[in-house]
């Protein structure tokens, strides 16, 4: 016995503002309390700022990889045949690469497997950017946000169900089914 559990993408985008939105404001207001106003200022007139935004592209896509591969291992640590059920697909409507599993496993697992991806691709760069003090590095860990507010609303979802529950997640946004009891 299952039940699907997705949403279509005009929910998908109110859900990811209602998330982000205070996500951005509380990063930004953070980072005011540690730099002033003259430093967002000096960021878009530096002479370098064309060479650090090349960086900085670099740079996410780097840190999308690195969380990628990290979820994958953690999936494949609780998948029956390992790699062989971690599947990379990317999102039709977002266009977002992402990694799955072709079997199911326990809720609990893969909420340890998606905090994993959102500490690494959502958390760490942000940290990373307040240490460096740029606001340029700022607006790319928000960008590194983006790509984890679906796991992170995906993670909030599997709080309600059952911690003997199995999940297979599919393609779709926040999409996936939870099986009973086996």
């Amino acid at each position: 016995m299952f039940t699907d559990k997705f949403t279509d993408l005009k929910k998908h985008n109110v859900l990811m503002l209602m998330l982000l939105l205070p996500l951005y404001v509380i990063g930004a207001a953070v980072y005011l309390l540690y730099y002033d106003y003259a430093n967002i200022f000096a960021t878009f007139y530096k002479s370098t700022f064309l060479l650090e935004i090349l960086i900085l592209a670099v740079g996410v896509f780097v840190f999308l990889g690195v969380s990628l591969v990290a979820k994958s291992v953690v999936l494949s640590l609780f998948a029956k045949n390992g790699f062989d059920n971690v599947k990379f697909k990317i999102i039709k409507e977002t266009q977002k690469p992402y990694c799955c599993l072709t079997d199911r496993i326990k809720t609990r697992q893969y909420q340890f497997a998606l905090a994993v991806y959102i500490l690494i691709m959502g958390i760490a760069p942000y940290l990373i950017s307040l240490i460096l003090g740029d606001f340029i590095f700022i607006l790319a860990s928000f960008v590194c946000v983006y790509f984890t507010g679906a796991d992170i609303l995906f993670f909030i979802a599997l709080f309600g169900e059952k911690n003997s529950s199995y999940v297979l997640d599919f393609d779709g946004l926040l999409s996936y089914r939870i099986y009973g009891d086996k």
